[in-house]
């Protein structure tokens, strides 16, 4: 919308750097046991940090007409959602894995039973949460 390709790119070049660096820190400071999942945590924190930047800088480029609360209310909700949702899902498939007998099928349903649970319940909590995003879902409006 602003004709401007350098500053997307910029931005990616910092949600990168800052992806990167965390994700070596994890590696060089984490047990390999935790490694990966300090990864997974480094992702999001580095979006989250890239999030931050691009709404003070499209804050400061429409010279305050973007509405910082309601973002960071849509996004509060999204997160309440996301780890409810991932929550159960995490009990569930654990559920499985230890309720089922042991079968070379055992991981893959308690993957799927997990997954499912996940998308359902994010579904469900975020129009509990009145997410207002939803609307533009296909016979969720």
């Amino acid at each position: 919308a602003f004709e401007d390709t350098r500053t997307p790119f910029r931005m990616a070049l910092w949600v990168s750097g800052i992806n990167i660096a965390l994700a070596v820190a994890c590696h060089l400071l984490l047990s390999p046991r935790w490694a990966v999942t300090g990864m997974a945590a480094a992702y999001a924190l580095s979006y989250g940090i890239g999030l931050l930047m691009t709404a003070l800088r499209l804050r400061k480029r429409t010279e305050g007409l973007l509405d910082g609360r309601r973002i960071c209310r849509t996004y509060a909700k999204l997160t309440s959602a996301a780890t409810g949702a991932g929550a159960a899902g995490w009990l569930i498939a654990r559920s499985c894995s230890h309720n089922l007998q042991p079968a070379s099928w055992t991981p893959a349903i308690s993957l799927a039973a997990g997954g499912i649970a996940m998308a359902l319940l994010f579904l469900l909590f975020a129009r509990l949460l009145r997410i207002g995003e939803l609307r533009s879902l296909p016979g969720l409006g």
